[in-house]
């Protein structure tokens, strides 16, 4: 029986010999036969022991439950040892006191909540963090105690809840907030496990508490922050350290057109309006650099293509080491706000009616014209007018039209005018005009002549009604009249106020003088008109003479007009009116044209071969196609080009010299020659002349006259002479009349002359004539 029972069985003496064992007692002890051996397990002989043991085994360390009695053994003393294998159990209750040790430790130190419950969901054990995130205390927070520190606006729900998780048996996890003892609320989320036995009913709860108070209110600054952020009508644009863009709002996208998909990863640059150089941003990124900050005004561009001005504030952040990690721009939209302070700053300095510059603006501008006028030297008018009969349209059709009447005024006084002239409204009816860098006094009444006419043209207003109305027009000239805008403007009142008394719709000079000079500069353009039309210009020639032979080898054509009535005008009176009115592009063609024409005739009637020099002005030559004129001349008149020579003035090489050169080669590749006239009055120097595909220069008239009585002028001329022999060109002396000039030029190695010493200008038909004399006269000498 003992051999089949499964607890070890062992009869020992008391000195611990073993005298019977089973074989259970060395299955449990791991040895052999057990008889005889000495076993170190405690016994007592006195009365019955009943406690667990450790046994020591090669496989390791076991648990025994041990019994032990005395017993008669052959009528010698001895106890009887019962043992139990109890090494699982004990296991069992080692890991579940450890983990309890575990639990306790954990829950003293989490920094957590800890609650558990039993079967029902009543709390019996909390930890201390609970207590201090709760406001509780460990007997307050037993039972259904807990939910009494429940927020009364979340109390039902947490019940609710909990109730239900606590029936079925489920996970339970929620938001909530404790009333805490010192009145403020704090938020947490509740989680909490069900522990089920092996049936599956449910023995308890454990679960924890976290405070989420912070984090609350975090994602409640969060998103406000994140509410302003998308909300904000300032566009706003955040940038990692590398000045890449992170994060836009709706605001960005609006302003810029661009979306957060299109710019994030990019640079700002890609918003660049291309208004500002590098050294602008380089500035900019130094200030920020630093002081963490910048702001100003700052011109971007939208995605489609707008430009447009914002004002933009960067700042830096960096993190707690000090270190950048992002870039914040924030910028608003301010065209609406540009465009105010431009249409202030506008109305501020003009008519609001006409949309002119006012009595502020015309005071600052005349200003401004005057000192530019007295650096440069030149001449400015003053123009003060006001209209005829306006009051009578007032009167008879009412303010309303009569404002109207005003604005096409001013549409047309502005369309009259040069860009750089300036017409303002001084108040009611009057306007006044700038007319800046006049070449003559007379120009101003030009322009109060053509100011007359357009204004007495009849008026068509909106409402259909036809009125005709006058002007009357007070000049002032600079410096002639006034060197300050009191004195000018005051003259130009006092002059309207004479061409008002002599019966309005004229223009009247503050001067008599200038006042009878610019009405025959005015008859005398529109006789120039007419005398283009009629037929009355003509070309004169005069010859140009070789120094050292005498012989005749080229004339210069020359442009006189002769009236119907027989008058004269010389060239000095009509030259420059047709240049201020546009008329001498139309003469020199005609010139041109009539030249080569009468130089054709010459070679077909037997006349040698002559060179003619046509004279080209600066408005021909660089306002119109000469290379186009000039070619259709030739092929229309048939006169060879190497017989043509094409004069320029210094002045008219000199206004635009990249493109004067241009047009020099241009007309050199056909064939003609060119020449440079009234050399040494001009600026140009040297190496701009040696630039310019030139043939021939001549000396202008002024250095001649006085030879051989001032030496200045035989220096200079001398000078001029070496220098365009040096530049391989011709020279050709103007205005010789002595034999003392011609012989000077002689000894300077002029080539050629022309003057009254031999000829003045002839009409064709004298020229003819007086050619064939000059050379049968030299015939004669020479035999």
């Amino acid at each position: 029986m003992l051999d089949t029972i499964t607890d070890g069985v062992m009869v020992v003496d008391p000195q611990g010999i073993v005298l019977y064992s089973n074989q259970a007692a060395e299955q449990l002890l791991e040895r052999g036969p057990l008889i005889g051996h000495v076993l170190a397990i405690p016994a007592s002989t006195d009365e019955t022991v009943h406690q667990d043991i450790n046994l020591i085994r090669p496989s390791g360390i076991a648990w025994a439950e041990m019994r032990s009695a005395p017993l008669e053994w052959e009528a010698a003393p001895a106890f009887v040892i019962a043992l139990r294998d109890i090494t699982a159990r004990k296991q069992a209750e080692l890991a579940l006191q450890e983990s309890e040790l575990l639990f306790h430790t954990l829950s003293k130190i989490a920094p957590v909540g800890i609650f558990r419950t039993d079967g029902s969901g009543h709390c019996d054990y909390v930890n201390q963090r609970w207590c201090e995130i709760t406001g509780l205390s460990h007997s307050q927070s037993h039972g259904e105690g807990w939910l009494g520190g429940l927020y009364i606006g979340d109390r039902e729900r947490v019940k609710a809840e909990w109730a239900e998780c606590v029936a079925n048996a489920k996970p339970f996890t929620l938001q909530y907030r404790f009333q805490h003892s010192d009145g403020h609320l704090r938020w947490v989320i509740g989680r909490a496990e069900p522990e089920l036995d092996e049936d599956g009913n449910l023995r308890g709860y454990v679960g924890t508490i976290t405070d989420i108070s912070e984090i609350k209110a975090n994602e409640e600054s969060l998103g406000q922050a994140a509410a302003v952020f998308e909300s904000t009508r300032e566009g706003v644009m955040v940038t990692d350290a590398d000045r890449r863009i992170l994060m836009v709002n709706k605001a960005f996208t609006t302003i810029t057109g661009y979306s957060a998909e299109e710019v994030i990863g990019n640079s700002p640059s890609l918003l660049s309006s291309g208004r500002h150089d590098s050294e602008f941003y380089r500035e900019m990124w130094s200030s920020i650099s630093a002081t963490d900050h910048w702001q100003g005004e700052i011109w971007n561009r939208r995605k489609n293509g707008e430009v447009y001005p914002e004002l933009l504030s960067i700042s830096t952040v960096r993190d707690g080491d000090g270190t950048v990690c992002h870039y914040v721009g924030v910028f608003a939209d301010i065209t609406k706000l540009k465009d105010s302070e431009m249409e202030l700053e506008f109305l501020a300095h003009h008519d609001p009616l006409t949309k002119l510059p006012n009595r502020m603006l015309f005071l600052s501008r005349l200003q401004h014209i005057i000192e530019k006028a007295r650096r440069q030297s030149t001449q400015m008018a003053v123009l003060m007018l006001d209209l005829d009969r306006f009051k009578d349209v007032n009167d008879s059709f009412g303010h309303l039209a009569g404002d109207e009447l005003l604005q096409m005024v001013a549409k047309r006084l502005t369309a009259r005018l040069r860009s750089s002239d300036t017409v303002c409204r001084l108040g009611g009816d009057e306007f006044v005009v700038l007319l800046e860098e006049i070449g003559h006094p007379e120009t101003a009444a030009h322009v109060a002549t053509q100011i007359i006419k357009t204004l007495s043209q009849t008026w068509r207003l909106p409402s259909g009604n036809e009125v005709r109305i006058g002007v009357s027009v007070g000049i002032s000239t600079y410096p002639k009249h006034g060197s300050n805008p009191d004195e000018l403007i005051q003259h130009a009142d006092t002059a309207l106020y004479q061409a008002k008394n002599e019966g309005r719709n004229r223009f009247k000079y503050f001067s008599e003088e200038l006042t009878r000079a610019a009405r025959e500069r005015i008859d005398i353009e529109i006789r120039l008109r007419q005398a283009i039309e009629q037929g009355e210009l003509r070309v004169f020639f005069q010859p140009q003479v070789h120094v050292e032979t005498g012989e005749i080898l080229a004339a210069e054509a020359l442009v006189r007009w002769h009236t119907a009535s027989g008058e004269t005008i010389p060239p000095t009176r009509f030259i420059p009116i047709a240049e201020e009115t546009g008329l001498i592009t139309a003469i020199g063609n005609w010139v041109l044209r009539e030249t080569c024409r009468q130089g054709r005739e010459w070679l077909d009637g037997g006349l040698p071969p002559l060179r003619l020099a046509v004279n080209l002005s600066p408005q021909q030559f660089l306002h119109s196609d000469i290379r186009a004129e000039v070619t259709k001349t030739l092929r229309e008149t048939g006169f060879p080009a190497r017989l043509l020579e094409l004069e320029l003035t210094e002045s008219a090489l000199m206004k635009r010299e990249k493109e004067a050169i241009q047009i020099l080669h241009n007309l050199h590749d056909l064939g003609v020659h060119l020449a440079i006239d009234d050399f040494g009055t001009g600026y140009s120097s040297l190496a701009y002349l040696k630039l310019l595909p030139l043939d021939v220069l001549k000396i202008d008239r002024s250095f001649i006259e006085d030879i051989p009585h001032h030496t200045d002028d035989m220096e200079i001329t001398a000078t001029i002479i070496a220098m365009a022999k040096t530049l391989r060109m011709r020279v050709i002396a103007e205005g010789v009349e002595t034999a003392e000039q011609l012989a000077f030029l002689k000894t300077r190695q002029c080539d050629l002359y022309q003057g009254f010493l031999t000829s003045a200008p002839l009409c064709p038909e004298e020229f003819s004539v007086f050619l064939a004399a000059y050379r049968r006269e030299r015939l004669g000498t020479v035999s």
